[in-house]
């Protein structure tokens, strides 16, 4: 019994932490907490008694969609209060626990309650992004890990049954934590893309979605264009580490025969590498990894130009000066600016 008083100790000492920190929680924190909840039902319940105690159920249902006095009437019918006379069948000397008050034998009842409240709270899509220049690595409450590269935005969801990731802008790196129980799917515009355990990046591009496996392999299911409902015209395709392929917004599906998935990738180091890639993907390139110098094309045909090269992304001057050469363009300057102009 001691050991045990010891461990009700230590476990209301941990409920009041997570009060505290909750008060100003990161994301990261938060799932934290959510993965302590699932733990034990113990846990949900003595939260929820730390919470009422200190009268911040607010905390938890912070619009006020539901009615906590209600809620207490409904339990209240319910409740016995507890006496401190002696159990007859308790052995000789024990002493009796003390009395359970009515209102927290109200709380007690009110976990039940306020149990689906909980996890409805926590269960809201969470939203990461990133700066133009800016890259973040994220680490989910499944152990799952995305790398956001620059000038991007997912939503997430994670539940019991699910995790779902909707990539909204730019590009992710996903390494998913193996569970089968719970598939991981990516949405873009264009396509769905699930994984069980495996690594793979999306980019989400003008001309549609880029998917690269590094391992593991990924089903890509397109999606019609503005039609929010799978149509694949040429079908659910899989592919496997190593392959790669665009999906395009009318749903059709090609594999990039000579996918380099390293080197796709290689905006891990903040590396752009091209081969035979138009001058105007190349500036879009840039301009996610610069703030302060913007390209911009003027007058040069939609591709009219292709380049090969590895470059800096935080360098937008090599490019100027590659393009400088070329005898039928002019490269100027101005103001934080870059003009690239055909002649």
């Amino acid at each position: 019994m001691k050991l045990q008083r010891q461990i009700d100790r230590l476990l209301a000492q941990r409920a009041s932490e997570w009060h505290q920190v909750l008060e100003n929680a990161s994301e990261s924190q938060r799932a934290e907490f959510v993965a302590w909840l699932k733990q034990s039902p113990l846990h949900i319940q003595e939260y929820l008694e730390t919470v009422y105690t200190d009268r911040v159920l607010k905390h938890i249902d912070g619009e006020r969609i539901e009615d906590v006095e209600t809620l207490v009437a409904h339990v209240a019918p319910l409740v016995v209060p507890l006496t401190d006379k002696p159990n007859a069948t308790s052995p000789k000397g024990r002493p009796k626990r003390r009395a359970i008050s009515l209102a927290a034998a109200a709380v007690a009842a009110l976990c039940v309650l306020l149990l689906p409240l909980v996890f409805r709270s926590f269960e809201a899509k969470l939203e990461y992004a990133t700066a133009v220049g800016e890259q973040r690595t994220i680490q989910l409450a499944d152990s799952s890990i995305v790398t956001l590269n620059a000038d991007s935005q997912i939503q997430l969801r994670l539940d019991q049954t699910h995790r779902d990731v909707e990539l909204l802008r730019g590009e992710a790196l996903f390494k998913v934590a193996h569970d089968a129980s719970r598939p991981f799917t990516v949405q873009t515009k264009t396509a769905i893309v699930q994984a069980v355990g495996t690594q793979f990046n999306v980019y989400e591009r003008p001309d549609g979605t880029r998917v690269s496996v590094l391992e593991g392999r990924v089903k890509i299911t397109p999606l019609g264009k503005g039609t929010g409902a799978a149509n694949a015209p040429n079908g659910t395709e899989s592919l496997g580490a190593g392959q790669e392929a665009q999906v395009a917004s009318d749903g059709t599906i090609q594999r990039n025969p000579k996918a380099d998935v390293m080197r796709t990738v290689a905006w891990r180091e903040r590396r752009l590498i091209f081969d035979n890639v138009p001058l105007e993907d190349i500036v879009y390139e840039f301009n996610r990894y610069n703030r302060t110098i913007h390209l911009t094309l003027e007058g040069v045909p939609l591709g009219s130009r292709h380049y090969n090269g590895v470059f800096d992304a935080a360098d937008p001057d090599s490019l100027a000066e590659l393009l400088s050469r070329e005898p039928d363009l002019t490269v100027e300057r101005r103001n934080g600016e870059i003009i690239i102009r055909k002649q």
